[in-house]
């Protein structure tokens, strides 16, 4: 068991042999397919929980949602009240089954927390395979999220081979690095930013009057984009440091151009999230913020200054000097024999 999984171990070792371009197609071919294998055996499983992933992703308006009289019925104690004097006044009534039953006045009271008595959003679909089309999506997204460590797996066993010792141990630092990075942008787009931005768009909403009538799938997409836009987002510090252990840039460098990278965040927060100016704010704070993270972090480890690129021309006017001065030289041994001949 041991020796296989040393075997198998081998295989992510780097291997400085060439391999032949049609080798090397094979097994991208191969690599690809296997993605897509695991893909689709991840979405087949997925499939039976797409109303909990719908659930989860519809939680955050779950409070701004109106719901019809059965949903309210059945998950709202219901208050009947009777006047005192209904049953005296009123006949007695003989239905046509027979029964007999009273015919008073009652009046139905709802608790003021109920969703039908608040107003909100009222989720529609806007065609016969729209709710299908809202399936798919989200099981595809729940199909990534769970084969993501076979893809890496995958991706790892083409890739790996071609990469050196001190290099891999750097990407699996930068990996884990991402990753979290990843879901942190994730929490924070689930747990802050999209119930904020509903209720914004609610209130504005309720204060011009009109009704918010939302087409279902288009929730659905609206909360998918801000989340992969989060995770997408908080990447940003992963590359700045990468730029700044290659020696590209520096903390002078990033404080001298923190103004025009701040308008090139809310550029890249009103691309990566859906058409709201509340998401795009709440998307480009928490960038400037790691940017200042990324500032300082590397003026700490000691990347302050740009790299000097004076020897580089020092080195340039090196030849061109040695050789005017290997020509005078010779001009001075030329002269040097002719007097003597004389």
């Amino acid at each position: 068991m041991l020796e296989k999984l040393k075997a198998f171990k081998g295989k992510f070792r780097y291997d400085d042999s060439e391999m032949p371009f049609l080798e090397h197609l094979e097994e991208f071919r191969k690599t690809v397919i296997r993605c897509f294998i695991a893909l689709a055996i991840a979405m087949t499983i997925c499939l039976p929980f797409a109303d909990e992933l719908i659930g989860v992703l519809r939680a955050p308006a779950e409070p701004y949602i109106i719901k019809n009289a059965s949903e309210v019925l059945d998950n709202t104690t219901v208050h009947l009240r009777i006047a005192a004097d209904s049953i005296e006044t009123n006949a007695l009534q003989v239905a046509e089954d027979g029964s007999r039953y009273y015919d008073v006045k009652a009046l139905v009271e709802l608790p003021e927390s109920s969703t039908a008595q608040k107003g909100g959003i009222r989720l529609q679909f806007s065609e016969p395979a729209a709710a299908f089309k809202m399936w798919l999506t989200v099981t595809f997204f729940g199909g990534i999220l769970i084969s993501l460590p076979f893809l890496v797996f995958f991706i790892g066993l083409f890739v790996m081979p071609g990469v050196r010792d001190v290099e891999r141990k750097v990407m699996t630092r930068i990996s884990f690095f991402s990753g979290g990075l990843f879901l942190v942008g994730i929490a924070m787009g689930y747990k802050m930013t999209l119930p904020l931005a509903l209720g914004l768009m609610l209130k504005i909403g309720g204060q011009l009057g009109g009704e918010s009538i939302w087409f279902y799938n288009k929730y659905i997409g609206f909360a998918l984009q801000l989340l992969l836009g989060f995770g997408l987002a908080f990447q940003l510090p992963v590359v700045i440091l990468i730029m700044g252990r290659m020696g590209l840039v520096s903390s002078s460098q990033l404080r001298d151009k923190r103004r025009h990278v701040i308008v090139a965040m809310f550029v890249l927060a009103m691309v990566l999230t859906p058409p709201d100016p509340m998401t795009q704010v709440l998307m480009a704070l928490p960038l400037i913020l790691l940017y200042e993270f990324c500032i300082w972090f590397l003026h700490f480890s000691g990347n302050r200054e740009p790299s000097p690129s004076g020897d580089a021309d020092d080195d340039s006017a090196d030849p061109t000097d040695e050789d005017a001065a290997d020509e005078s030289k010779d001009d001075h041994e030329k002269k040097d024999s002719t007097e003597e001949n004389t």
